[in-house]
């Protein structure tokens, strides 16, 4: 087994697997930041993968798929906004109802479209391009794990340096994270609490719906339902986990693919009952909310 963890093949399928989670822990992280919870990452991705991989599929071309995909994760996330902001529901709540709505619309949506399928597996996406980089991808075990990726992993990386830049060295970093922290301030100054979340789940939004094109367009190939898994959730975990750090929420995220990928490379690995191997990721999720729960209480005390 250890030979086996310590392989290329190995390294490279944890990062695909924690890709779709490192967007998800960037789009809960910027929400947070700015004070409102989108609970509905997990939502959002599902309807961004179905509408990344039908519009790739239909106009032929992988960038109009991408569009439509973070189209889609803005849109739910503007739904929330909605509900949140303008009618002064729950966030949480809002999120739960709108997480329930997407698992519907996915389907109604797949079906509608292919005549009843309920996955898009009969209308192939157009795969977002490998890209690779020369005498650098020929390293041993580094190399193509790094610089042989999909091109959503390098902008992974791109999205990673973008929120330390917004956050930390620009005014609309300031203002989201006053928004998050103490909005009284900011409408103190002039500044709208309401315009800047709306503006963060925006960008939220967009990482969400990167997350579910990745699944459908640079993964699997098509869209299947319950094809996100989880993952949403996950990235919440690790965003929390980081304490609103990216760089530390996109390392916890990675955890999060490790196990992901050990519960499904392990099946032909170890002797475990592979049902028992499922559970890791969620066990993992769990396991590290109580953590941080726990942490946060202590300091508190």
């Amino acid at each position: 087994m250890l030979d086996w963890v310590l392989s290329e093949s190995f390294l490279m399928n944890v990062i695909a697997y924690a890709i779709p989670i490192i967007f998800a822990a960037c789009a809960s992280l910027i929400s947070n930041k700015a004070g409102i919870s989108a609970i509905n990452i997990e939502g959002a991705m599902s309807v961004a993968a179905v509408a990344g991989a039908l519009m790739s599929h239909f106009s032929g071309s992988w960038i109009v798929g991408l569009a439509f995909a973070m189209t889609a994760g803005v849109l739910m996330m503007m739904l929330l906004a909605l509900a949140a902001l303008w009618l002064r529901a729950d966030s949480f709540l809002s999120g739960i109802a709108l997480n329930t709505f997407a698992s519907g619309i996915c389907l109604l949506i797949v079906k509608g479209v292919l005549n009843g399928r309920t996955d898009s597996s009969t209308a192939p996406s157009v795969m977002v391009p490998q890209v690779r980089f020369p005498l650098l991808s020929d390293v041993p075990v580094v190399g193509k794990a790094i610089f042989s990726q999909n091109l959503l992993f390098y902008i992974m990386l791109a999205v990673l340096a973008f929120l330390v830049v917004l956050l930390n060295c620009t005014k609309l970093g300031v203002q989201i994270k006053t928004a998050g922290y103490h909005p009284e301030a900011s409408e103190s100054v002039g500044v709208s609490v309401k315009r800047t979340r709306v503006i963060a789940l925006v960008i939220c939004g967009v990482m969400a719906g990167l997350g579910g094109a990745y699944l459908s367009m640079a993964n699997l190939g098509y869209f299947s339902a319950g094809m996100v898994s989880g993952r949403g959730f996950m990235g919440i975990a690790a965003e929390a986990m980081g304490a609103g750090a990216p760089i530390k929420a996109g390392l916890f995220a990675l955890l999060f693919g490790a196990v992901d990928y050990f519960a499904v490379g392990g099946q032909t690995v170890l002797s475990f009952p592979y049902e028992l191997l499922n559970t890791l990721p969620y066990l993992m999720t769990l396991i590290t909310l109580i953590i941080y729960a726990t942490a946060q209480k202590r300091k508190k005390g």
